[in-house]
């Protein structure tokens, strides 16, 4: 994939701009708060239909105006495409639509269409962090190349938001427990298929990321990734694969098990939203017991075998964003970050020294100032 242009209106900080692109390395440079990484939400805008920075798209739009449009021209292997996203203020409410080639289309269609993967500071928290930014990047990942994943990720929070409301009221109004047996059927199925999903990526996952992670490391540091489960009685399991119908069993029985104390808590206490992706350097938790330099070397080791997933699975590589990241690598890794990326994956980079940018001759620098773009 190829992104041979950029528009921006009322996005940020921009009143209008239009960027083209014609190298695969592509580097926004300049003092902070001039407008480079509202480059990269833009391109993520458009290929997710939400930000990275924030869950408010008004936060978006450029102070005092009504509206915002974000437009991408460009290339796979099945042609040249367009995604225009457009949100806007209508009879006092705000309205998104979201068109494909000039045709107005589904959240859903949407999702997958252009495939990017974002690595940004922020990222650095998926090891350290909490759980929920690991099970954010494994729901990413799979999301952009299996649609079904994603519908069962919108069932699975619908589901979940109706099961948790009833426990509430079963609580408060002393209503009989058996009204969850039919909400305890349809979580138990969603679960089990979201999680054996994520056991399948996560094999997919340890084949890439491991020796990627090796070669960051100087093939000093060993990595391993388990997924952790957690089932009722603070207990904890680490499943290599499982088939959705014993996950479905496994479920059903905890959800019973535990009914009172969901009921008192007002929430579901086991299931997908639970769960968390662990790793591990040199047999210990990389969360508790690793080195910055060494989580930091994780972190990115993840990123890229998302890059490499996405190219096994639909056979083009996802455009690859880098939001100020080669400040927290020291130049070992931006070596081979680059290396890695170089004439193979499109990327956009943005940095404050240039210089911090291995030269190659696919690079093409943009100043950013104040909201101007300056091509050198």
């Amino acid at each position: 994939m190829k992104i041979n242009k950029l528009q921006l209106v009322n996005f940020r900080n921009y009143d209008h701009c239009a960027v083209r692109f014609d190298k695969m390395i592509t580097v926004f440079y300049g003092k902070n708060g001039q407008g480079k990484t509202n480059l990269l939400e833009g391109i993520f805008y458009a290929s997710f239909g939400l930000s990275h920075r924030t869950s408010q798209e008004e936060e978006m739009m450029k102070f005092s105006s009504d509206g915002m449009a974000v437009l991408l021209d460009f290339d796979r292997e099945d042609g040249s495409h367009s995604i225009q996203m457009k949100r806007y203020l209508d009879n006092g409410k705000f309205h998104k639509e979201i068109k494909i080639d000039g045709k107005k289309t589904s959240a859903k269609d949407h999702y997958s269409f252009l495939n990017t993967v974002m690595f940004s500071p922020e990222d650095l928290q998926i090891i350290k962090g909490d759980p929920s930014l690991r099970r954010r990047f494994l729901d990413m990942e799979i999301s952009q190349t299996d649609p079904l994943y994603y519908d069962y990720l919108v069932r699975y929070r619908r589901t979940l938001r109706q099961r948790n409301s009833l426990l509430k009221i079963i609580r408060e109004q002393n209503q009989p427990p058996e009204q969850l047996d039919v909400w305890d059927e349809e979580i138990s199925e969603i679960n089990a298929q979201i999680v054996s999903k994520r056991l399948e990526n996560i094999k997919k996952l340890k084949e890439i990321s491991i020796p990627a992670f090796s070669a960051l490391s100087d093939h000093v540091d060993k990595l391993d990734i388990k997924y952790e489960m957690k089932g009722n009685n603070g207990e904890f399991f680490y499943p290599v694969e499982e088939s959705p119908e014993n996950m479905k069993d496994f479920y059903l029985k905890s959800l019973k098990e535990r009914r009172y104390n969901d009921v008192m808590n007002g929430s579901t206490g086991i299931g997908a939203h639970r769960d968390d992706l662990k790793t591990y350097i040199n047999g210990a938790d990389s969360r508790s017991f690793a080195s910055q330099g060494q989580q930091r070397c994780c972190a990115l080791a993840l990123k890229l075998s998302q890059i490499e997933y996405v190219k096994k699975i639909t056979g083009e590589y996802p455009v690859l964003l880098l939001d100020d990241v080669m400040s927290e690598l020291d130049q070992y890794r931006r070596k081979q970050l680059i290396g890695f990326i170089n004439d193979k994956v499109q990327t956009f980079i943005t940095v404050n020294d240039k210089t911090l940018i291995p030269e190659f001759a696919s690079n093409r620098y943009f100043n950013i100032e104040k909201g101007m773009i300056r091509e050198e």
